[in-house]
């Protein structure tokens, strides 16, 4: 039965997240005999785990395949040893019932893997794909030109390609992808390498102590496609420069393509040739910005998934707008999120139970994290902040963007635009500082903290609940998430 248990590694995975279904599934061989499924791993601390973490949900999605009397049996293959790397295919005259799992997904996506010797690193599964990049007004020229280089013949008009921006906006990923669409597309990835400027040095470096340098020219002369990840790494080595001008040189006579990454503009990389600038400025530079807000949230909600983070929609506009940075900053937070969620479940939900939120259950009858346990991680992720904010920092950003006095936000007025005021500087006080409610509340001309405490947990609430607000019928609706966002990264910059 391979489609029954195709079906059961297909939903297993919906479950429980592509992530944690191929840090712990990706290594096992599941089967199916009757209402009997038989999930072999390769250890025995990964079957205690499966056991103890997944065997309610596997009982369930076995149930919802092959009916109420399916049976999950976890064992431990005895006959093969542990293996590292890929899943082992099944053999002609093995069991029909044996799985032909998907592939598992990129786990390394934006690393860059550094193969050994002269080896193609197109040909490694870690390698991202075009088709999981989030495309937003920040980056789509620079998806567009990438696309249109890994699908065009020979000659290419954006050829060389050079893409520059800062650190963890998807500069990477593009050119991993771009070797790995390019791969599918020729059918043939011996002639296409993607390497980081670092390897090449090292590499040239090793072929002249080894006496190898007609091996090495002929790995990346006699190539169709040429991606180089952080080029800016050859400044002011200048033999290497040489050798890689040559290298473009030989490049062009054949009509190969060639992609290239920095974290700046060819002009401004410090001891560069003139010549290897003149050689990158010849094809198409472009340049990838930091996403907007709606791309942001896109990412998110993306990683979140592929995490089995299930956010509610207030959660993920928090996050986005929390993170206005390197997408690797948010990365880091949802794989926080994620090792909560996997070691202690109940610790995630804790936040939004104790401001009494119900964030909704998914489609799989799941609860959904709230935007109260992301105002909790945020809260942790502010400590390590080098930017020290004060209470008074706060309290102006918040009067300028609300266009109110601290008078106001201290005084008895109870107008909405000031008593969100007040909301944002307690919301925003127990964030960034280290200031107690009591503090938060004298600074505000309030002698009983309790209201400052209400004040914060309602602003809560509506983040969770509606978080566009009108304050005058005259004037466009106030996103709450998006406010928050700005007024975080004004007090930041």
């Amino acid at each position: 039965m391979p489609q029954t248990s195709d079906t059961i590694t297909r939903r297993l995975s919906e479950h429980i997240g592509e992530h944690r279904y191929a840090m712990w599934f990706g290594q096992t061989d599941i089967s199916v005999d009757g209402a009997r499924v038989e999930i072999q791993a390769r250890t025995q601390f990964v079957a205690d785990w499966i056991n103890h973490r997944f065997n309610r949900t596997l009982r369930s999605v076995a149930q919802e395949t092959l009916g109420t009397a399916a049976d999950v049996h976890v064992t431990v293959n005895t006959k093969r040893p542990p293996a590292a790397g890929r899943h082992e295919q099944p053999r002609e005259g093995d069991r029909g019932a044996r799985s032909t799992r998907p592939p598992a997904p990129d786990r390394d996506r934006g690393r860059r893997p550094t193969p050994p010797g002269m080896q193609s690193a197109s040909r490694g599964p870690g390698l991202a794909s075009l088709d999981g990049f989030v495309v937003g007004e920040s980056n789509r020229l620079a998806w567009s030109a990438t696309c249109r280089l890994a699908e065009e013949g020979e000659r290419s008009s954006v050829s060389p390609l050079f893409i520059h921006g800062g650190c963890g906006l998807g500069k990477t990923h593009l050119l991993q992808g771009l070797c790995r669409r390019a791969g599918e597309r020729m059918g043939d990835r011996s002639r296409i390498r993607y390497v980081t400027g670092e390897q090449f040095t090292n590499e040239y470096i090793t072929a002249i102590q080894e006496g190898s340098m007609d091996r090495f020219r002929k790995a990346h002369r006699g190539l169709q496609l040429l991606a180089i990840d952080d080029v800016h790494f050859l400044s002011n080595k200048k033999k290497t420069q040489v050798e890689f001008l040559h290298t473009l040189d030989a490049i062009e006579l054949t009509g190969a393509r060639l992609a290239l990454a920095s974290d700046e503009h060819p002009h401004d990389i410090a001891r560069f040739s003139k010549g290897l600038v003149s050689r990158f400025l010849c094809g198409m530079v472009v340049e990838i910005d930091e996403p907007d807000p709606t791309t942001r949230l896109a990412l998110v909600q993306q990683l979140a998934v592929r995490r089995s983070l299930h956010l509610s929609e207030s959660a993920a506009r928090l996050l986005a707008t929390n993170c206005p940075g390197s997408v690797r900053e948010l990365l880091g937070i949802l794989t926080r999120l994620e090792a909560m969620q996997m070691l202690d479940p109940a610790q995630v939900h804790a936040a939004d139970a104790s401001q009494m939120l119900i964030p909704g259950i998914d489609e799989f009858g799941r609860r959904m994290i709230g935007s109260a346990t992301i105002h909790r991680l945020l809260e942790h992720r502010a400590l390590d902040r080098t930017v020290h904010v004060t209470l008074a920092m706060i309290m102006d950003v918040v009067c300028q963007r609300l266009g109110v006095t601290r008078d106001d936000l201290t005084g008895t007025a109870r107008h909405r635009r000031i008593s969100l005021g007040r909301s944002l500087v307690a919301y925003l006080a127990r964030e960034m500082t280290t200031r107690s409610y009591p503090e938060i509340g004298r600074a505000l001309g309030r002698n009983n903290h309790s209201s400052v405490h209400a004040a914060a947990n309602r602003l809560t609430r509506t983040l969770e609940e509606e978080p566009r607000i009108v304050l005058d019928r005259q004037e466009a609706p106030i996103d709450l998430v998006q406010l928050l966002g700005e007024i975080r990264k004004e007090l930041r910059s």
